[in-house]
């Protein structure tokens, strides 16, 4: 810290040490990136404030937050169209009358990809911008939902509806999508 560098990395936030660290660094002007253990992007917030950290500080310091999770591609040597079980797209909450016109595809397994239907992997993201209305909601201690809610209001895509857009493209599947994100009331 003593050399001032403009932009600091902070490995991982565990505790309320290691958060005051990165909220002292940002308030004297630094631009932090730091990594936190959440379920997805609004949960920061409140994981911080878990550990100790004050909603005004927060408010002052955190410009964005990124949520993400990899998911398997899909073997692109072996990726056919199936029809996907219909209790997987409910969980989507895609509409029924929707569903002609979609296509879903799935790896069926070769020599390319060792049997698996997957070849690589690609990401799943979250991007929450702390606006005003976010910044209102810590200040005022509001439940991970409201602030969920406003993020999506704002514009934010869930890491769900970043999966579904993939799916869509064919480079994923729904069953990935579904293992590795969850969905929130």
């Amino acid at each position: 810290m003593r050399q001032d560098p403009d932009i600091i990395m902070v490995g991982e936030i565990r505790d309320s040490e290691t958060a005051e660290i990165a909220i002292q660094a940002a308030l004297t002007g630094h631009l932090v990136f730091s990594t936190l253990h959440t379920n997805d992007a609004p949960g920061a917030v409140t994981r911080l404030v878990d550990m100790g950290v004050e909603p005004f500080l927060i408010t002052s310091t955190v410009r964005a937050i990124l949520a993400q999770r990899l998911v398997r591609r899909i073997c692109q040597e072996c990726k056919k169209e199936y029809k996907t079980p219909e209790h997987e797209i409910l969980e989507f909450g895609i509409p029924k009358e929707k569903l002609k016109a979609m296509k879903f595809y799935k790896g069926e397994g070769c020599s390319n990809c060792n049997g698996s239907g997957y070849k690589g992997r690609t990401g799943l993201y979250e991007l929450l911008i702390v606006d005003d209305k976010i910044r209102d909601l810590v200040i005022k201690r509001a439940s991970l939902t409201s602030i969920r809610n406003a993020a999506c209001e704002a514009g934010m895509k869930t890491l769900r509806e970043n999966g579904l857009k993939k799916v869509m493209e064919g480079i994923t599947s729904i069953e990935e999508v579904l293992r590795e994100t969850k969905e929130y009331a």
